[in-house]
């Protein structure tokens, strides 16, 4: 059985011809289907959890507005504190130590 990854990888391998480009810059044109690929993923991750969230609204007897209302506080609103700090500190990580000094000085060792 085939992944859906691989499946992936193998339509990959098998296109022919250059890719077309439309910037002048390779680099930021990959950077920009990066993000668009992100957004394409974040919006299917929103219809989920917008599902998800119907779900147990309704199997909890409140509404969706009640659930997404909910607040945390001590040990719960720490965790989630951090793990959003560590979610900023892994997607920011390339402007927080770039490894390319951008005031000409040789790279860090």
């Amino acid at each position: 059985m085939t992944t859906a990854a691989e499946a992936i990888l193998a339509l990959v391998d098998s296109a022919r011809g250059n890719r077309p480009q439309s910037l002048d810059d390779r680099e930021v044109e990959e950077v920009l289907n990066i993000a668009l690929a992100l957004l394409v993923e974040l919006s299917v991750s929103n219809d989920r959890i917008d599902r998800l969230e119907r779900i147990v609204a309704a199997q909890g007897g409140t509404t969706i507005e009640a659930l997404r209302d909910l607040r945390y506080d001590g040990v719960a609103a720490d965790e989630r504190q951090q793990a959003m700090e560590a979610l900023l500190a892994r997607v920011l990580r390339v402007l927080i130590d770039p490894r390319v000094p951008t005031d000409g000085r040789p790279p860090r060792d």
